[in-house]
């Protein structure tokens, strides 16, 4: 499926892209050095993580079909536009920033993008270093990404702050019980969980629950009750805010 693509070769990645892509692929794998390096010293990683290989595909068909037949993940066709990335094993599927204005709904914006290929490393680091990564909680699997990226930080049109900062501005923080719960706030809340848990338990613990958990009781493996983790989640994330 990639005879037609060319590649940058890097020591712990390869990018494939089409030769109109060549500034997109050049950035890609600036992000993926940048973000493997990162990781790598977050998680002990050494040399235990195969080279990452990241595929540029040049419009909507071509990803979906790179999805489908060379990831063997289902996905709808035409997939939804916001759908522009899709991490299996240590392959990643990326939508060409050369094809959001028709095809995706998101703007393009460098730094934004970079950040989303972080986001992806880490759930093939995850992935990669879960003993059970099939019953891993999805705001914890989220939660890490958008974390760990940074993406937490920056206002985007992936919106992982935003809603954060509304519920913060309105007084209307979800309960912990439903951001573990529901897939909608997985992702604009989970981050806030994690972060909590790591400025409460310190990142050494977070990065052994990557490791260890087994059974996908992440609050368990870390002390935590959602009873008592609630109160001091809310209470912590009202005086912090977002910053």
């Amino acid at each position: 499926m990639l005879d037609r693509y060319e590649r940058i070769t890097a020591r712990q990645s390869r990018t494939y892209y089409v030769p109109p892509d060549r500034p997109a692929a050049e950035l890609t794998a600036d992000a993926l050095r940048e973000g493997l390096s990162a990781l790598a010293d977050t998680f002990d990683l050494g040399t235990t993580l195969p080279p990452v290989r990241a595929i540029l595909a040049p419009d909507r068909n071509a990803f979906d079909a790179l999805v489908a037949d060379m990831l063997d993940v289902e996905i709808e066709r035409p997939s939804d536009p916001r759908r522009i990335a899709q991490p299996q094993r240590t392959d990643i599927v990326f939508l060409s920033p050369s094809a959001y204005a028709a095809e995706s709904a998101y703007d393009y914006v460098p730094d934004d993008y970079q950040r989303m290929v972080h986001h992806e490393l880490v759930h093939v680091v995850q992935k990669h270093l879960s003993p059970n990564i099939e019953v891993s909680p999805l705001w914890w699997d989220e939660g890490l990404a958008v974390y760990l990226s940074d993406q937490w930080q920056h206002a985007s049109p992936f919106r992982f702050r935003e809603p954060v900062q509304l519920a913060l501005e309105r007084g209307e923080l979800p309960a912990l019980s439903d951001v573990l719960s529901d897939p909608s706030l997985a992702y604009p809340f989970g981050w806030t969980v994690v972060r909590f848990l790591e400025q409460a338990k310190g990142r050494e613990r977070i990065v052994r629950a990557v490791k260890e958990i087994a059974d996908g009781d992440v609050l368990a493996a870390l002390g935590e009750t959602p009873s008592h983790l609630e109160p001091r989640w809310r209470a912590w994330l009202l005086r912090r805010g977002v910053g």
